[in-house]
């Protein structure tokens, strides 16, 4: 940290970055958040389509595809309701004239929709991995 002296061009650049990241953070995160409903509902139907055939193959009788098939429904729901909590609207309660409250309401705001984020993110990413065992428990019929 720089103590005297005025600030450089590189310095007040850096900080203005930063200011930038700060100012956008919510924006940043609501639109993760909504990717991840929208990957998450496609998701779900490719799911759907492995495991509700109207047939109903012998492959859907495995335990595999079956337990696999099981868990990733409720984690993807998981992540589903996870990401809809970051984009979803709460009204905040701070005195409008208190700063030091309102930017503490504002942290607890961004970590609340950053954990949420972080749940759908965990929950994705465990829910594509029962996919792809359901997928190649069909195919390589285990």
């Amino acid at each position: 940290m720089r103590l005297v002296g005025p600030e450089t061009a590189a310095e007040r650049e850096v900080r203005e970055w930063f200011e930038y990241q700060r100012r956008t953070n919510l924006e940043r995160l609501e639109a993760g958040a909504q990717t991840l409903i929208q990957l998450i509902t496609g998701v779900y139907g490719v799911l759907f389509a492995v495991l509700a055939l109207s047939d109903q193959p012998v492959y859907l009788s495995r335990s595999v595809v079956v337990w696999m098939g099981s868990i990733g429904l409720v984690v993807f729901f998981a992540a589903l309701i996870a990401a809809v909590m970051v984009v979803i609207p709460r009204p905040l309660r701070y005195q409008l004239d208190n700063l030091t409250e309102m930017q503490h309401t504002y942290e607890r705001l961004v970590r609340r929709k950053a954990t949420m984020l972080v749940v759908a993110q965990l929950g994705f990413v465990l829910g594509i991995a029962c996919l792809i065992a359901v997928i190649l428990a069909v195919l390589w019929q285990w």
